[in-house]
């Protein structure tokens, strides 16, 4: 650097020393290396960024430079890209090995812009050329900065991610593992309550108290297992292990035994339940599945009701001859619009708080959504507050190369 270009950035200094800038680092301030074998540059970049509130070191030549790198961190290194010894682009490969994340900014005249570009190749931010204004170093600075906070916040979100994903894994893994270990226990008692209850009431040895009790049982018990079937549904889902079974089979019996599954619960709110059958529900899926899918919605449809409400279900395919649509429609309190796009997450009420008037672990539409959707078909809902809610279903009749006919 000329004698003249130097003093030029000694005055440029002078006169923008008045506009001075905090850094705001969350209360600590942002380390500059200077590194210039011209003493006039070194002193009045220094001064420059100390006023503008960093941190400066300096440095006459790139093994001084080198020293500083090892004893403390910097978030910036401005170099001279021509030095005597060591050049600007061999201490930014030293400095790269040394910490990836340093903002390296190259300063070089006309001559050797070529060289500035190969430094960019090797991994330097930027460069300016001399002469160059304080405030277009500056500028060069913060952006340098604001790319490394960007990088650094990528790198912790990155991380973030992965934690989370293993989090969510071992929960899956938990819920898979011990909604199987329940099954197990659950079917026994099950079946001991069947004959238990077939036993006293062919026997007519049980009076009505006893025989409330054990329908009480058996009512509580079908929900418990209702409950381990959707988590065990849930976690195939989410691993992509729902597997479809593809026979022939009737989406009215589905739906008559479903409503029939929910009877006690229809009978202790006194909801009156319709089913509307304009055409034939016949095609290819997975009968079990979609008694569930369709359970979860109507015991929905239910759970959400007024007491003495109404549900209507409704089937049609007249107008698709290529699928079939369902409509499950209630009375109830009917999904708010904040709400409505949440329904169909996993352990999702419109209301999850501890204080709920409806118990439920959310899980019941998620698993619906997930059956639906692995036959091909579609759910969504329409929903007003106090106005109740329509869920809408639509099933193809061929799945996996068949038809549903018979």
């Amino acid at each position: 650097m000329s004698p003249n270009q130097s003093s030029d950035v000694s005055s440029t200094a002078v006169l923008e020393n008045e506009h001075l800038a905090a850094v705001d680092k969350g209360g600590g301030k942002d380390r500059i290396l200077v590194v210039d074998d011209e003493e006039a540059v070194v002193g009045a970049l220094a001064e420059f960024f100390t006023l503008r509130g960093y941190e400066v070191e300096t440095a006459m030549n790139s093994r001084q430079a080198l020293g500083r790198i090892h004893d403390q961190s910097f978030s910036i290194v401005i170099s001279d890209l021509r030095m005597p010894g060591m050049n600007g682009v061999e201490l930014l490969e030293h400095v790269m090995d040394e910490d990836p994340e340093t903002v390296m900014i190259i300063m070089t005249g006309y001559a050797s812009v070529q060289s500035a570009v190969d430094a960019l190749k090797k991994g330097a931010y930027d460069y300016v050329v001399k002469p160059f204004s304080m405030y277009e170093l500056e500028k060069t600075v913060k952006l340098g900065l604001e790319k490394r906070r960007l990088q650094r916040e990528n790198v912790e979100l990155s991380h973030l991610t992965r934690k989370l994903i293993e989090v969510d894994q071992i929960k899956s893994n938990i819920i898979s593992t011990v909604s199987h270990e329940f099954r197990t226990p659950l079917m026994s008692l099950k079946g001991y309550l069947t004959m238990m209850t077939q036993f006293l009431e062919e026997g007519d040895e049980a009076n009505v108290t006893e025989k409330t009790w054990l329908r009480a049982m058996k009512d509580n018990l079908g929900r418990l297992e209702m409950l381990i079937l959707n988590l065990l549904l849930m976690t195939e889902a989410n691993a992509g292990d729902l597997l479809i079974t593809t026979d022939r089979i009737d989406l009215s019996q589905v739906i008559g035994e479903s409503i029939s599954r929910l009877d006690p619960l229809t009978r202790t709110k006194e909801i009156a339940i319709s089913f509307d059958q304009v055409d034939d529900g016949k095609l290819v899926g997975d009968a079990e599945k979609l008694g569930v899918a369709v359970t979860n919605i109507l015991e929905n449809a239910i759970k959400f009701n007024l007491e003495s409400g109404a549900v209507e279900i409704g089937m049609t395919g007249t107008s698709d001859p290529e699928g079939v649509r369902l409509s499950i429609l209630d009375t109830g309190i009917g999904i708010p619009d904040n709400k409505i796009g949440s329904i169909f997450n996993s352990f999702t009420q419109g209301d999850m708080t501890h204080t709920r008037r409806f118990a439920g672990a959310g899980l019941g539409l998620s698993v619906a959504k997930a059956i639906v959707e692995a036959h091909g078909g579609s759910i969504d809902v329409v929903s007003k507050p106090g106005q109740g809610s329509t869920f809408h279903v639509w099933l193809p009749r061929r799945y996996g190369g068949e038809h549903g006919e018979n």
